[in-house]
Protein backbone atom coordinates (compact mmCIF):
# COMPACT_ATOMS: atom_id res chain seq x y z
CA UNK A 1 0.00 0.00 0.00
CA UNK A 2 1.31 3.49 -0.93
CA UNK A 3 1.35 5.86 2.46
CA UNK A 4 -0.34 8.78 0.22
CA UNK A 5 -3.75 9.46 -0.07
CA UNK A 6 -4.55 5.89 1.00
CA UNK A 7 -4.43 4.54 -2.28
CA UNK A 8 -3.97 0.65 -2.43
CA UNK A 9 -2.01 -1.24 -5.10
CA UNK A 10 -5.35 -2.18 -6.56
CA UNK A 11 -6.23 1.93 -7.10
CA UNK A 12 -2.94 2.19 -8.65
CA UNK A 13 -3.07 -0.61 -11.38
CA UNK A 14 -6.39 0.71 -12.19
CA UNK A 15 -5.63 4.10 -12.19
CA UNK A 16 -6.67 6.23 -15.10
CA UNK A 17 -3.70 7.33 -17.06
CA UNK A 18 -5.08 11.09 -17.08
CA UNK A 19 -4.49 12.00 -13.67
CA UNK A 20 -3.94 15.49 -12.40
CA UNK A 21 0.00 16.17 -11.70
CA UNK A 22 -0.29 16.63 -7.76
CA UNK A 23 -2.03 12.53 -8.19
CA UNK A 24 1.18 11.85 -10.16
CA UNK A 25 3.41 13.22 -7.67
CA UNK A 26 1.77 11.12 -4.98
CA UNK A 27 2.00 8.03 -6.64
CA UNK A 28 5.86 8.03 -7.55
CA UNK A 29 7.32 10.22 -4.69
CA UNK A 30 9.14 12.22 -7.93
CA UNK A 31 10.41 16.30 -7.51
CA UNK A 32 8.33 16.97 -10.34
CA UNK A 33 5.33 15.81 -12.89
CA UNK A 34 3.12 16.79 -15.40
CA UNK A 35 -0.36 16.10 -16.31
CA UNK A 36 -0.72 14.29 -19.73
CA UNK A 37 -3.01 12.13 -21.50
CA UNK A 38 -2.67 9.61 -23.56
CA UNK A 39 -3.46 8.69 -27.29
CA UNK A 40 -4.89 5.61 -28.29
CA UNK A 41 -4.42 3.73 -31.72
CA UNK A 42 -6.24 0.13 -32.17
CA UNK A 43 -4.25 -1.72 -34.61
CA UNK A 44 -5.11 -5.58 -36.53
CA UNK A 45 -4.01 -7.80 -33.56
CA UNK A 46 -2.76 -5.09 -30.94
CA UNK A 47 -3.69 -2.23 -28.67
CA UNK A 48 -1.12 0.59 -28.86
CA UNK A 49 -1.02 4.25 -26.66
CA UNK A 50 1.31 6.59 -26.12
CA UNK A 51 2.02 9.45 -24.34
CA UNK A 52 4.32 13.23 -24.24
CA UNK A 53 6.43 13.17 -27.02
CA UNK A 54 9.95 13.01 -27.83
CA UNK A 55 10.05 16.77 -29.56
CA UNK A 56 8.86 17.85 -25.59
CA UNK A 57 11.35 16.15 -23.61
CA UNK A 58 14.14 16.40 -25.76
CA UNK A 59 13.99 19.60 -27.77
CA UNK A 60 12.34 22.03 -25.03
CA UNK A 61 13.24 20.57 -22.07
CA UNK A 62 9.84 19.27 -20.58
CA UNK A 63 11.35 16.42 -19.06
CA UNK A 64 9.16 15.59 -16.14
CA UNK A 65 7.31 12.69 -15.53
CA UNK A 66 4.11 11.78 -17.61
CA UNK A 67 3.19 8.92 -16.94
CA UNK A 68 3.47 6.30 -13.74
CA UNK A 69 4.70 2.83 -15.38
CA UNK A 70 3.03 0.96 -11.95
CA UNK A 71 -0.03 1.97 -13.69
CA UNK A 72 0.73 -0.44 -16.49
CA UNK A 73 1.85 -3.36 -14.30
CA UNK A 74 -0.27 -6.56 -14.46
CA UNK A 75 -1.48 -5.60 -18.34
CA UNK A 76 -1.07 -8.60 -20.13
CA UNK A 77 1.48 -8.90 -23.28
CA UNK A 78 2.27 -5.58 -23.24
CA UNK A 79 5.55 -4.16 -25.00
CA UNK A 80 6.86 -0.40 -24.64
CA UNK A 81 9.48 1.95 -24.53
CA UNK A 82 10.26 5.78 -23.44
CA UNK A 83 13.33 7.53 -21.62
CA UNK A 84 13.29 7.41 -17.75
CA UNK A 85 12.19 10.99 -16.15
CA UNK A 86 14.33 13.62 -16.99
CA UNK A 87 15.95 11.51 -19.68
CA UNK A 88 17.94 10.31 -16.66
CA UNK A 89 17.91 6.43 -18.35
CA UNK A 90 15.57 4.20 -20.26
CA UNK A 91 12.70 1.89 -19.54
CA UNK A 92 11.70 -1.24 -21.44
CA UNK A 93 9.01 -3.55 -21.56
CA UNK A 94 9.15 -6.84 -22.92
CA UNK A 95 6.02 -9.31 -22.49
CA UNK A 96 5.84 -7.52 -19.32
CA UNK A 97 9.19 -7.58 -17.99
CA UNK A 98 10.34 -4.10 -17.52
CA UNK A 99 13.75 -2.95 -17.75
CA UNK A 100 14.35 0.18 -15.81
CA UNK A 101 18.54 0.93 -17.47
CA UNK A 102 20.28 3.86 -15.84
CA UNK A 103 24.05 4.83 -15.36
CA UNK A 104 25.68 4.43 -12.39
CA UNK A 105 28.71 6.28 -10.07
CA UNK A 106 31.07 3.90 -12.12
CA UNK A 107 29.56 4.75 -15.87
CA UNK A 108 28.45 1.66 -16.06
CA UNK A 109 25.02 0.63 -16.96
CA UNK A 110 22.88 -0.79 -14.15
CA UNK A 111 19.62 -2.25 -14.58
CA UNK A 112 16.51 -2.77 -12.43
CA UNK A 113 13.19 -5.21 -13.14
CA UNK A 114 11.05 -2.70 -11.73
CA UNK A 115 8.29 -0.59 -13.18
CA UNK A 116 8.94 1.75 -9.78
CA UNK A 117 9.52 4.52 -12.33
CA UNK A 118 8.11 7.41 -14.39
CA UNK A 119 8.82 8.40 -17.95
CA UNK A 120 8.96 11.45 -19.89
CA UNK A 121 7.28 9.94 -22.61
CA UNK A 122 5.83 6.70 -23.48
CA UNK A 123 4.58 4.03 -26.52
CA UNK A 124 3.25 1.12 -25.25
CA UNK A 125 0.94 -1.43 -26.70
CA UNK A 126 -0.59 -5.28 -26.13
CA UNK A 127 0.34 -7.47 -28.67
CA UNK A 128 -1.71 -11.03 -28.23
CA UNK A 129 0.41 -13.04 -30.88
CA UNK A 130 3.17 -12.52 -33.40
CA UNK A 131 4.07 -13.24 -37.09
CA UNK A 132 7.33 -14.27 -37.72
CA UNK A 133 9.69 -13.21 -40.40
CA UNK A 134 13.43 -13.44 -41.11
CA UNK A 135 15.25 -10.66 -41.53
CA UNK A 136 17.37 -10.59 -44.37
CA UNK A 137 21.77 -10.89 -44.16
CA UNK A 138 21.28 -6.99 -46.09
CA UNK A 139 20.07 -5.75 -43.23
CA UNK A 140 23.12 -3.81 -42.07
CA UNK A 141 22.02 -0.60 -41.20
CA UNK A 142 19.32 1.13 -38.57
CA UNK A 143 17.96 3.24 -42.06
CA UNK A 144 17.77 -0.25 -44.11
CA UNK A 145 16.24 -1.61 -40.73
CA UNK A 146 13.40 1.15 -40.75
CA UNK A 147 12.88 0.40 -44.50
CA UNK A 148 12.31 -3.22 -44.30
CA UNK A 149 9.77 -3.21 -40.94
CA UNK A 150 7.85 -0.33 -42.85
CA UNK A 151 7.97 -2.68 -45.85
CA UNK A 152 6.73 -5.76 -44.02
CA UNK A 153 3.87 -3.96 -41.96
CA UNK A 154 2.60 -2.49 -45.33
CA UNK A 155 3.01 -6.05 -46.93
CA UNK A 156 1.10 -7.51 -43.24
CA UNK A 157 -1.72 -4.99 -43.53
CA UNK A 158 -0.30 -2.79 -40.87
CA UNK A 159 -1.57 0.45 -42.52
CA UNK A 160 -0.91 2.99 -39.22
CA UNK A 161 1.61 3.22 -36.09
CA UNK A 162 2.35 -0.26 -35.00
CA UNK A 163 4.42 -2.22 -32.77
CA UNK A 164 7.21 -4.69 -33.52
CA UNK A 165 9.64 -7.02 -32.02
CA UNK A 166 13.44 -8.49 -33.20
CA UNK A 167 14.38 -11.91 -31.96
CA UNK A 168 18.03 -13.14 -32.31
CA UNK A 169 21.90 -12.66 -31.58
CA UNK A 170 22.75 -9.56 -33.37
CA UNK A 171 26.22 -9.35 -35.00
CA UNK A 172 26.46 -5.97 -33.14
CA UNK A 173 24.02 -3.17 -31.70
CA UNK A 174 25.22 0.02 -30.61
CA UNK A 175 23.00 1.50 -28.52
CA UNK A 176 23.10 4.25 -25.22
CA UNK A 177 21.40 4.77 -21.87
CA UNK A 178 20.69 8.56 -21.58
CA UNK A 179 22.20 10.05 -17.88
CA UNK A 180 20.68 13.74 -17.73
CA UNK A 181 19.60 15.35 -14.73
CA UNK A 182 17.35 18.08 -14.23
CA UNK A 183 20.06 20.43 -15.08
CA UNK A 184 21.16 19.58 -18.19
CA UNK A 185 20.09 21.90 -20.97
CA UNK A 186 17.45 21.08 -23.28
CA UNK A 187 18.40 19.97 -26.81
CA UNK A 188 19.52 17.16 -28.45
CA UNK A 189 22.82 17.70 -28.38
CA UNK A 190 23.19 18.12 -24.38
CA UNK A 191 21.15 14.98 -24.03
CA UNK A 192 23.29 12.35 -26.09
CA UNK A 193 26.58 14.01 -24.90
CA UNK A 194 25.25 13.11 -21.44
CA UNK A 195 24.28 9.89 -22.66
CA UNK A 196 26.67 6.77 -22.42
CA UNK A 197 26.85 4.36 -25.28
CA UNK A 198 27.77 0.72 -25.56
CA UNK A 199 27.87 -2.16 -27.78
CA UNK A 200 26.17 -5.80 -27.72
CA UNK A 201 27.91 -8.65 -30.04
CA UNK A 202 26.80 -11.91 -30.76
CA UNK A 203 24.61 -11.75 -27.74
CA UNK A 204 21.09 -12.83 -27.67
CA UNK A 205 18.27 -10.11 -26.99
CA UNK A 206 14.60 -9.06 -27.91
CA UNK A 207 14.52 -5.89 -29.65
CA UNK A 208 11.56 -3.88 -28.61
CA UNK A 209 10.26 -1.33 -31.50
CA UNK A 210 7.34 0.75 -32.54
CA UNK A 211 7.20 2.02 -36.00
CA UNK A 212 5.33 4.91 -37.75
CA UNK A 213 5.38 7.54 -40.43
CA UNK A 214 3.14 9.95 -38.68
CA UNK A 215 4.64 10.30 -35.46
CA UNK A 216 8.24 12.05 -35.85
CA UNK A 217 9.48 14.18 -32.73
CA UNK A 218 6.32 12.19 -30.49
CA UNK A 219 7.59 8.45 -29.84
CA UNK A 220 10.55 8.79 -32.97
CA UNK A 221 13.13 10.85 -33.53
CA UNK A 222 12.12 13.56 -35.90
CA UNK A 223 14.11 12.01 -38.87
CA UNK A 224 13.14 8.03 -38.15
CA UNK A 225 10.31 5.59 -38.55
CA UNK A 226 11.28 3.54 -35.27
CA UNK A 227 12.03 4.09 -32.14
CA UNK A 228 13.70 0.29 -30.82
CA UNK A 229 15.15 -1.12 -27.58
CA UNK A 230 16.92 -3.95 -26.61
CA UNK A 231 16.39 -6.16 -23.58
CA UNK A 232 18.59 -8.87 -23.38
CA UNK A 233 17.54 -12.45 -21.43
CA UNK A 234 19.16 -11.91 -18.20
CA UNK A 235 17.87 -8.63 -18.00
CA UNK A 236 20.99 -7.10 -17.23
CA UNK A 237 21.28 -5.14 -20.15
CA UNK A 238 19.11 -2.81 -22.17
CA UNK A 239 19.31 0.61 -23.63
CA UNK A 240 18.39 2.86 -26.89
CA UNK A 241 19.31 1.45 -30.36
CA UNK A 242 21.41 4.03 -32.20
CA UNK A 243 22.72 1.31 -34.72
CA UNK A 244 22.58 -2.44 -35.78
CA UNK A 245 24.09 -4.90 -38.11
CA UNK A 246 21.83 -8.12 -37.80
CA UNK A 247 23.96 -10.94 -40.11
CA UNK A 248 20.78 -12.54 -40.65
CA UNK A 249 20.88 -14.31 -37.80
CA UNK A 250 17.67 -12.70 -36.59
CA UNK A 251 14.02 -12.29 -37.05
CA UNK A 252 11.19 -9.82 -37.29
CA UNK A 253 7.69 -10.39 -35.37
CA UNK A 254 4.91 -8.54 -36.38
CA UNK A 255 1.42 -8.58 -34.80
CA UNK A 256 -0.95 -11.31 -35.65
CA UNK A 257 -4.36 -10.63 -36.79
Amino acid sequence: MLNNAGWTRRNLLHASIKCCATCASISLGLTSSRAATATAIDGNGYSMKFIGSQREAMMLGERAATLDLRTLKGRPHLYGLGPLEWLAGEATIADQRPSLARIGPDQRIQVTESYDAGVSFFVWAEVPAWSMIPVPAGIDTYRQLEAFVGEAGRRNGLTQAFPFLINGSAETVDFHVGNSTPETPPGMEAALRTAVSSTLRRQQAIYVGFWSNQHHGVFTHADQDIHVHLQTPDNKISGHIDAVRFGGKTQLALPKA
